[in-house]
């Protein structure tokens, strides 16, 4: 559905002999903004659409398009997301179970492959992914909340998890990265329902992502967009200080150690 909303815009557009540029003045928009609409880099918001079928004469067309794509389950979900992901200034994320993919590291991620069945391209695409944190230029800041079961997580080899324990120390010093972690023994709280990846963009546009079995899905409809950074929020007011959760990194590191199993 996202694709036939790109495919639907482009074919009324080249039907009135219209170049991006004359329907971006048309909407008061920009032929950048009409381009990535075209290309499937951005989705427009029902808004947007109502000006679609208020120009081409379409009734609701495009806002039913828009409407179904909004619910769209992705299965291609890593490279739609990565390319938000790119763009971004601002991330916010909460995992119940894994940490996170800009976090792990390349021991972790081998360890994480479903029955052992690792994926080199993959693991390849994943490291290069973590470069937007660590880049000179437009780096995001990076918000991250986890809960306690990802920190205490072993495995037979305890040297994979103590290693990517120690990167969490390590990356938690940039000054552009935050982590903090919500303890087991604060019982209940809204994050375990499932994983929340908040992204914020240099024009302030608001995205979300929540992870399913078989794939992901994106959310751009704003009142959806602003309920999922209300529930991050609202698991992050469990979580511990960030030093706090130094503290409790450190403390399950040492607990590893003295384990003869991990």
């Amino acid at each position: 559905m996202r694709a036939q909303l790109a495919y639907t815009l482009r074919l009324m557009r080249e039907a009135r002999s219209m170049s991006q540029n004359d329907l971006a003045k048309e909407l008061y928009a920009t032929r950048e903004t009409i381009a990535a609409y075209e290309s499937r880099r951005n989705r427009p918001d029902e808004d947007f659409c109502k000006k679609l079928d208020e120009f081409f004469g379409t009734g609701e067309m495009f806002q039913g398009l828009w409407h179904h794509a909004k619910r769209e389950h992705l299965n291609e979900w890593f490279e739609a997301y990565i390319a938000h992901e790119n763009e971004a200034t601002e991330i916010r994320t909460f995992q119940p179970l894994y940490i996170p993919g800009l976090l792990q590291t390349e021991g972790y991620m081998r360890a994480t492959a479903y029955k052992g069945q690792v994926n080199e391209e993959l693991i390849a695409q994943r490291l290069a992914r973590r470069d937007i944190i660590t880049r000179v230029e437009n780096r995001p800041h990076l918000f991250v909340v986890l809960d306690q079961a990802v920190v205490l997580r072993n495995w037979p080899d305890g040297s994979v998890m103590r290693e990517q324990l120690q990167h969490l120390l390590d990356v938690g010093e940039l000054p552009h990265i935050h982590i903090q972690a919500v303890k087991m023994c604060a019982g209940w709280h809204p994050g375990l329902d499932g994983p929340v990846v908040m992204l914020t963009k240099a024009d302030r546009c608001r995205i979300g992502y929540v992870e399913a079995q078989f794939g992901g899905r994106l959310i751009e409809d704003p009142a959806e967009v602003t309920r999922l950074g209300i529930r991050f929020d609202e698991i992050r007011c469990h979580a511990l200080s960030e030093e706090g959760t130094r503290d409790l990194i450190r403390k399950t590191m040492e607990t590893m150690q003295d384990d003869p199993l991990a």
